[in-house]
């Protein structure tokens, strides 16, 4: 059997717990009320960032320095004088580079946000059934540098900034002293060691030691 006092405890704990929710309640409904009534949400200043830039066309600019086939990836936008480059040379089948960025690069890339550069990678690296190979992944690099190279421009500062400051502040230096003879080779060592190199890679000829005099 239960007795006065604790069928009185009980009561007094029901009506607690009615009072606590009805408050709850009310609480839960101003709130909402207050949230309806509040306005619209507006991004604070330094969220806002910078203003969208789309892509305009995506180009490839084939050249040959010194007999070297060197193909650079030009990504125009839709701010005047906006631009990006980057290095896509495969110098083995330059050719098939270049195709790959115009007739399939530009028309992938053509109105997109130069912002969304991972995005832009993952989607353009599946989107044909086979992936990887040497000329998608050298036009996939120069896609890859040349909107770092407009980020960098948008944000006033260098790339490696933007990717989490330097992380050594000198690093030494060679040079590659070549000669179809072993004299031409002498002289050039010697001019870089002149200029001050402290290591100097030696190399009789092409690679392979082609084209050097035979004696």
């Amino acid at each position: 059997m239960i007795n006065r006092d604790e069928k009185q405890f009980a009561n007094g704990r029901r009506d607690f717990m009615k009072t606590l929710a009805m408050g709850s309640a009310a609480g839960i409904l101003g709130m909402t009320a207050n949230k309806l009534n509040a306005a619209p949400y507006e991004t604070p200043a330094y969220a806002k960032g910078m203003a969208p830039v789309k892509i305009k066309s995506v180009k490839a600019i084939a050249t040959r320095p010194g007999g070297s086939n060197l193909i650079v990836v030009k990504v125009e936008t839709t701010e005047p004088g906006l631009y990006g480059l980057g290095c896509a040379t495969y110098t083995q089948r330059a050719f098939a580079v270049v195709t790959a960025i115009e007739k399939y690069m530009n028309e992938f890339c053509v109105g997109r946000d130069v912002d969304n550069i991972e995005d832009m990678w993952q989607a353009f690296y599946v989107s044909a059934y086979w992936r990887n190979g040497p000329v998608l992944n050298n036009a996939l690099s120069g896609l890859d540098q040349a909107l770092w190279d407009i980020k960098g421009k948008r944000a006033g500062m260098p790339v490696y900034q933007l990717l989490g400051g330097k992380c050594r502040f000198a690093v030494p230096l060679y040079a590659h002293a070549s000669g179809r003879s072993i004299d031409d080779v002498v002289t050039n060592v010697k001019r870089f060691q002149e200029q001050g190199f402290k290591y100097i890679r030696i190399q009789l000829g092409g690679y392979g030691g082609v084209g050097a005099v035979p004696k």
